[in-house]
């Protein structure tokens, strides 16, 4: 059993933010190519992306005139060259986060055997700047991008909990606190008194809130001065058996990490 969570953003168009049509339709085209894998005409990716064929066209021939497609004869197919590997590899090369916590999150996967995620706050919501999916049959399989809830992922509790009064404030009242599964605390009220119980023992839990039979353990840390937090998540089962262990590996993890 392999679980990935439902994205909301769908159609090129991100909830709570600002869309820039062109910049989102561009990302989802290089998205098609990767779910379809095969090359294909203006008037299939036209279709795939629920746009008119002459915005697509576009979209492509400044795509192709950059190095980022090339046409395929017969048929004028279009497919991606390596250069956007290449460009996203230069990327994350430097990326400024993952080089500190890359290995420690995998470190973390490997002997908790639980898929691991580091994340922050992303506006209103949680962001994932790393993950690592475990290799046990029965899994959750988030990826680095997601957008998540920040009311009820186990990730968003445990960055909340670290904001001061005016801060946590502030956000609560730009959420909708929507109901994800039917142990998804919608109640504001609830959320603050769980976040004063979870600030006070150190560490935070999302128990099936976000996916049923699926819980995750987190805690905050930081890193130089920002605020950031270190999940693992699996079958319900899994987790509570395994509890005490795993919930060490976390505290000893995000201490190494801030002391980076």
């Amino acid at each position: 059993m392999a679980l990935k969570e439902a994205r909301k953003e769908k159609d090129g168009k991100p909830s709570g933010g600002i869309n820039v049509r062109a910049a989102s339709r561009t990302i989802d085209l290089f998205e098609a190519f990767a779910t379809i894998r095969r090359p294909m005409t203006v008037s299939e990716l036209a279709r795939a992306l629920k746009m008119p064929v002459s915005s697509c066209f576009s979209i492509i021939r400044t795509l192709e005139a950059r190095g980022y497609l090339f046409n395929l004869p017969p048929g004028n197919s279009f497919y991606p060259t390596a250069r956007l590997r290449d460009v996203a590899e230069d990327i994350t090369k430097a990326d400024p986060v993952l080089s500190v916590v890359g290995g420690a999150v995998r470190q973390l996967c490997d002997e908790s055997r639980e898929t691991a995620m580091f994340g922050k706050l992303c506006r209103n919501r949680v962001i994932l700047l790393a993950v690592e999916v475990t290799s046990a049959p029965a899994r959750y399989m988030p990826q680095v991008g997601d957008l998540r809830p920040v009311h009820a992922t186990a990730i968003g509790k445990a960055l909340l909990g670290s904001l001061g009064e005016e801060e946590l404030e502030k956000i609560l009242s730009h959420v909708t606190l929507e109901k994800v599964t039917r142990q998804t605390i919608t109640d504001a009220g609830q959320l603050r008194k769980e976040l004063a119980a979870s600030r006070r023992r150190g560490w935070y839990t999302n128990v099936e809130e976000t996916i049923s039979d699926m819980t995750s353990l987190c805690v905050p840390l930081t890193m130089r001065g920002e605020h950031y937090a270190l999940a693992i998540s699996g079958p319900t089962v899994r987790i509570k058996t395994n509890f005490k262990e795993n919930l060490e590996r976390l505290q000893a993890t995000a201490e190494a990490i801030s002391s980076n």
